[in-house]
């Protein structure tokens, strides 16, 4: 008599990690890298019963079998009841605490001694901002819409939301995220694109735009690239510069540093964004 096979259909699993909502069942949870516990355990009953299975990351795994604050079962029957509604694809960055918060934007990077800062802010939908918290945690803030004004994705306070779209490719792991859209008039308009391949002729390579690329680098450093365009402006930051780039003007207003080092430290008020456009309003 054949004995029963401790390997999971990829079928069962994906049923398990949708109903997790794509990720850790823990509501308190952010990973996406899951395992699928046994909640009735396999060395005992040796079934694969999707009531009795569900999807958790390894820590979460981790803690349902040795946890000091252990993950009881009846904790996972209730996680499997959660009603997930469809939402954005969402991750949580985690930036380490640092002695030094900076954000690297291209070869510069930018700090401040308040506790919060615009570098620039175009419009309430096209932004970029950072928070301080207790004098060691950077949080970072923005807004990207697409030429029709629709939201394209939104980071909260290192959340990161990202609109559901098949045009919209989203990459993550822990520490980074990566999302890039279609270089087409929905989303980057002609003129801008040929100014910043004027300089930068991999621009809009494989005809893809990077909307936002931003990573953990350091504890409490971020690098982030990315596009935002609003009407006749646009702000662009790629690995090596932050170009602020307007239809009037026949080539992009462009900063190189030298790096994490080059450090531009904003100490104004805090109602105003750093960088602007003239006709574009500041932030606050």
């Amino acid at each position: 008599m054949a004995s029963a096979q401790r390997k999971i259909k990829p079928a069962l699993k994906r049923i398990l990690i949708e109903k997790a909502g794509g990720k850790c069942a823990n509501p308190g949870c952010s990973n996406w890298r899951v395992h699928i516990h046994h909640i009735k355990h396999w060395a005992i009953y040796k079934a694969h019963t999707a009531d009795d299975m569900i999807a958790v990351c390894p820590s979460c795994h981790d803690a349902a079998h040795y946890g000091h604050l252990q993950i009881t079962d009846e904790m996972l029957y209730q996680w499997k009841d959660i009603v997930r509604a469809s939402l954005p694809n969402s991750i949580h960055l985690y930036v380490e605490p640092g002695v030094e918060l900076k954000l690297l934007t291209g070869s510069i990077s930018f700090t401040t001694t308040n506790d919060q800062a615009a570098l620039f802010e175009l419009s309430n939908s096209n932004h970029l901002k950072i928070r301080v918290l207790d004098r060691d945690l950077l949080l970072v803030s923005i807004r990207l819409q697409d030429q029709s004004g629709k939201e394209l994705l939104r980071v909260i306070e290192n959340h990161v939301r990202v609109a559901k779209n098949e045009s919209i490719i989203f990459d993550y792991r822990a520490g980074r995220v990566r999302v890039t859209v279609p270089a087409t008039e929905d989303f980057v308009p002609r003129w801008l694109i040929q100014q910043i391949q004027a300089r930068n002729p991999d621009f809009a390579a494989n005809n893809r735009i990077v909307a936002l690329d931003i990573e953990v680098v350091k504890p409490g450093i971020v690098r982030v690239q990315g596009c935002w365009p609003d009407k006749d402006v646009a702000v662009v930051i790629t690995q090596d510069e932050l170009s602020f780039c307007s239809r009037e003007r026949p080539k992009p207003l462009t900063l190189v540093g030298e790096g994490e080092g080059s450090v531009i430290v904003y100490a104004g008020p805090i109602t105003s964004a750093l960088f602007g456009f003239a006709g574009v309003p500041a932030a606050g």
